[in-house]
C-alpha cells in the first residue's frame, strides 16, 4: 500500500492513532496531507506514511439516521428531536 497515490477527496485513517478515526483529505501542500474528520468535528495533518486508505467509510454509530425520524408520530411520542442552528458555515456537517 506504500506506493499507492492520494488524492484530495479520499478517505484515510492514521496508523499512529489505531486508525481510530474517518478523514477526508482536503489538501496536500509540501508532502502534508491535510485531513478533515468524517464523523468527527476535527481537523489534523499527517504524512503520507501514517495514512491508511478506507475503502468504506463507516457511519456515524451513536447518531441514527435522520430517516429514522422521518415518520414520527407526535401522539405516539412526547419528545421529537429539535432544529439545529448550524453557525459555522461547514456545509458537509449541516447536509448531515
Amino acid at each position: 500500500m506504500g506506493d499507492y497515490v492520494f488524492n484530495v477527496g479520499d478517505y484515510v485513517t492514521r496508523k499512529s492513532y489505531n486508525n481510530d478515526i474517518t478523514f477526508k483529505i482536503i489538501d496536500i501542500k509540501n508532502d502534508i496531507f491535510y485531513l478533515k474528520g468524517v464523523t468527527i468535528r476535527l481537523y489534523a495533518d499527517s504524512k503520507k506514511d501514517d495514512l491508511v486508505l478506507c475503502e468504506e467509510v463507516e457511519n456515524d454509530k451513536f447518531l441514527p439516521a435522520m430517516d429514522e425520524y422521518c415518520d414520527l408520530n407526535r401522539n405516539e411520542y412526547f419528545y421529537l428531536p429539535g432544529k439545529i442552528l448550524h453557525l459555522d458555515g461547514d456545509k458537509e456537517y449541516l447536509e448531515k
